[in-house]
């Protein structure tokens, strides 16, 4: 991460360049109430800001997540600095692509199911914790995924991880968090097919038999279960994988690796990081950018990088 203090560079050449620079005082506050912990997060964010000395200029409580792009915009045309998002990592993948290449600072409330987001950038997932990240001014320039022309903060992937989400509903996602997960899993086996996809990377071109592939943008997947090496949100690098077809017990196994930590393990999996990856299928699939369904392949996935400022703890930048 690239942190900001006025306009002199820090770092000797070949080190990274941090600026520092303190976020606004006053800040935007908008909570996304369907987020599975946005009801009752609500006042104590708002005590918690006030309380770290952070005064907020105007609150937003949403009742669907739809109107959050429209609430960002006007809230930069009216000149807004710092802008408190809270909600899961779709929400904050919202929020990013909002405010990605502008002038205004992202701060994270992480109110979802696994806050991935959060947890790559050093935040502890809760309300305290955020705010007091969001008080003590440090701010950082991240790099964001591209999926097509859409950003994303952490993953996008297809094939059964889509098949999961098109059979999860908001619902199960709120009362039952990560099992809710693991449910629609189950259901989305039922309806699985293999895919045929062409991957074009620095690699090389190779065309493979999957049950999901994608990529990740940061350390730290799955709710903080394992550690990615060589890529975190200032790396320029995504960690890409393919999972090869498994049978149905072995696809349980898999679910279960993905919250043991053991994901890496799965046979015949193909791993690699990249800067620029493309992925073509036989028949147009869905996409899943953090946790939300979006677009279709075919889709090329690279880095956008310094693309967002967020505040984050001071550890987080050295």
């Amino acid at each position: 991460m690239r942190e900001t203090q006025g306009n002199e560079q820090t770092a000797a050449q070949g080190e990274e360049c941090f600026e520092r620079e303190r976020p606004p005082e006053r800040a935007v506050l908008i909570v996304n109430r369907k987020a599975r912990r946005g009801r009752e997060a609500l006042p104590q964010a708002q005590d918690g800001l006030r309380a770290n000395g952070v005064a907020l200029e105007a609150t937003h409580v949403l009742k669907s997540p739809k109107h959050l792009p429209d609430v960002l915009r006007e809230s930069v045309a009216q000149g807004a600095k710092l802008i408190v998002v809270g909600g899961g990592d779709g929400s904050l993948r919202t929020a990013a692509e909002v405010l990605a290449y502008q002038d205004v600072t992202l701060g994270v409330l992480p109110l979802g199911t696994v806050n991935d987001f959060a947890r790559n950038l050093g935040i502890t997932p809760t309300v305290e914790a955020a705010c007091k990240v969001i008080a003590e001014g440090h701010v950082a320039r991240i790099d964001l995924g591209q999926a097509n022309d859409r950003y994303f903060v952490i993953t996008a992937s297809l094939g059964f991880s889509a098949m999961t989400q098109h059979v999860l509903t908001p619902r199960q996602k709120k009362l039952l968090g990560p099992l809710g997960y693991v449910a629609a899993s189950a259901l989305a086996l039922r309806r699985l097919r293999d895919l045929r996809i062409t991957v074009r990377s620095e690699q090389g071109d190779e065309r493979l038999t999957v049950m999901q592939a994608g990529v990740i943008n940061g350390h730290s997947w799955m709710g903080g279960a394992f550690e990615i090496p060589g890529v975190d949100l200032a790396s320029g690098r995504l960690a890409f994988y393919a999972v090869p077809p498994q049978s149905k017990l072995a696809l349980l196994r898999i679910v279960y690796n993905l919250r043991s930590g053991r994901f890496f393990d799965t046979p015949g999996l193909r791993a690699f990081t990249t800067r620029d990856v493309s992925v073509e299928t036989e028949k147009p699939q869905p996409l899943v950018l953090d946790g939300d369904l979006f677009g279709k392949t075919p889709v090329r996935f690279r880095v956008a990088s310094d693309a967002l400022k967020v505040c984050v703890p001071a550890a987080a930048v050295g």
